[in-house]
């Protein structure tokens, strides 16, 4: 791999991961709000919240990921998304939930590489 499709891959898989964390935020901030206004049980807001940032990752990959090697820039942009939304939401005060790390991994995993499965048929 020469040193400018390396380049474009690293900024793609970093603006990805970015932009996923950027959203995720913003959904998060939005459903606090919404909670606190419309008095949301606590039950729904651990489904709510996975369901913002699926939709927070789909985003994040849709605006970042362009021209070839889709798969391998989902998935490092995901692992990304992970780790640092991961980082925020513990120094935030989160709770480590062996599971819930897993699973936040999971989706973000599954649906990047979902994203990038339907970018590079479209591109082809």
């Amino acid at each position: 791999m020469d040193a400018s499709v390396r380049k474009n891959t690293i900024l793609q898989s970093l603006k990805a991961g970015v932009l996923s964390l950027v959203f995720s935020c913003i959904g998060v901030l939005l459903l606090a709000l919404i909670a606190k206004l419309c008095n949301i049980g606590d039950n729904v807001l651990p489904i709510i919240n996975q369901v913002l940032k699926v939709i927070a990752v789909t985003i994040g990959m849709i605006i970042s990921l362009k021209d070839e090697k889709f798969l391998l820039k989902a998935i490092i942009g995901a692992v990304l998304f992970w780790g640092l939304s991961f980082a925020l939401f513990a120094i935030m005060g989160g709770q480590f939930n062996f599971w819930q790390i897993a699973l936040d991994l999971g989706l973000a995993l599954v649906v990047s590489v979902v994203v990038a499965l339907i970018k590079s048929r479209r591109a082809a």
